[in-house]
């Protein structure tokens, strides 16, 4: 366990394949990601986006780790854009793609390896007005299938335009490339509106339908989503509410729901059917999906740490 300063608000990581090294990237609007040593516990280098982009907050790796595709806002031109990073070259920014959308957030890799998918939150923001909303009346979030190598948008997919304030904002991609979509809706407070999606194959953007009760208590406010190590279920967090909310990947059917103070980073644990929750109030907390229960990561150190965004579980291999 290591404790490093940045130099601005992170949001999420990024691994490398092959086990050694993150990248840490900045929350909206900042402008810095920090490549971390995993098995040393250091920094390698600090990246910084060029005049008139700014990081959403995730990235992910080709899947030989040379290139970092970072989701980013062309702000003044007010659409998304996806950077793209060669790591082998001190991780040089070495051109950019479109995101086919606005205020792209979480971007994940199919298992094709070529094709990236992109949940673009459909919000325009500047960096002058850090974090107003300048078009909610016309918001158009959109999940997004993009060729990583040309750019070419391969497949867009939006809910119903009655829905165009639900901000698709995270994503998880499962076994046979199913992406569970988390949401932020942005509209009235008193709605109901369901808060997750699931997308399979060819198929639409599918709202799961939780009760009205488990709709009221997520206040219409998704952070974190994920699949658990084996794929049959789903964890979404509701930091807002407090809660950490557990849907079957089969049926789309809400399994259970556990109370987690500022509960916003989940991952999977190393056995099916389990999560890590972390708490922006201190501790990791491991919850079973089908019933609900939880208990304390007891790891030393752990309990003292507040925990921001998002969890992300990675195998450290050593140096030798």
């Amino acid at each position: 366990m290591f404790d490093l300063p940045l130099p601005g608000r992170g949001h999420s990581f990024a691994v490398r394949p092959g086990g050694h090294e993150a990248v840490h990237v900045a929350r909206r609007p900042g402008r810095f990601a920090v490549v971390l040593d995993l098995a040393y516990g250091t920094v390698a280098r600090i990246l910084e986006t060029p005049d008139g982009r700014h990081f959403y907050g995730h990235g992910v790796f080709s899947p030989d780790g040379r290139l970092l595709y970072a989701t980013e806002n062309d702000f003044d031109g007010e659409r998304g854009v996806i950077g793209v990073y060669d790591a082998a070259r001190r991780y040089r920014r070495v051109g950019e793609l479109p995101s086919h959308g606005i205020g792209p957030h979480e971007i994940a890799l199919l298992s094709d390896g070529e094709t990236l998918v992109v949940a673009n939150g459909g919000i325009a923001t500047h960096p002058d007005l850090p974090r107003v909303m300048l078009n909610l009346p016309t918001m158009a979030p959109s999940l997004c299938f993009v060729d990583r190598r040309s750019g070419a948008l391969r497949r867009k997919l939006t809910l119903d335009p009655a829905l165009h304030r639900m901000s698709i904002r995270h994503l998880a991609v499962g076994p046979a490339d199913a992406v569970a979509v988390a949401m932020q809706y942005e509209g009235p407070a008193h709605d109901r509106i369901p808060l997750v999606a699931l997308q399979r194959g060819g198929g639409p953007l599918r709202l799961l339908q939780g009760s009205r009760s488990v709709l009221r208590a997520m206040k219409n406010y998704c952070g974190s989503v994920c699949f658990d190590l084996g794929g049959g279920t789903i964890a979404v967090s509701a930091p807002r509410g407090n809660l950490m909310t557990f849907w079957d990947a089969g049926t789309g059917r809400h399994l259970s729901s556990a109370k987690v103070s500022d509960g916003c980073g989940v991952a999977p644990s190393a056995r099916p059917g389990e999560f890590l929750a972390s708490s922006g109030l201190g501790g990791v907390i491991v919850i079973d999906a089908r019933s609900g229960t939880t208990r304390p990561l007891a790891v030393g150190g752990l309990e003292a740490t507040r925990w921001d965004n998002h969890l992300v579980a990675a195998l450290v291999l050593r140096r030798t």
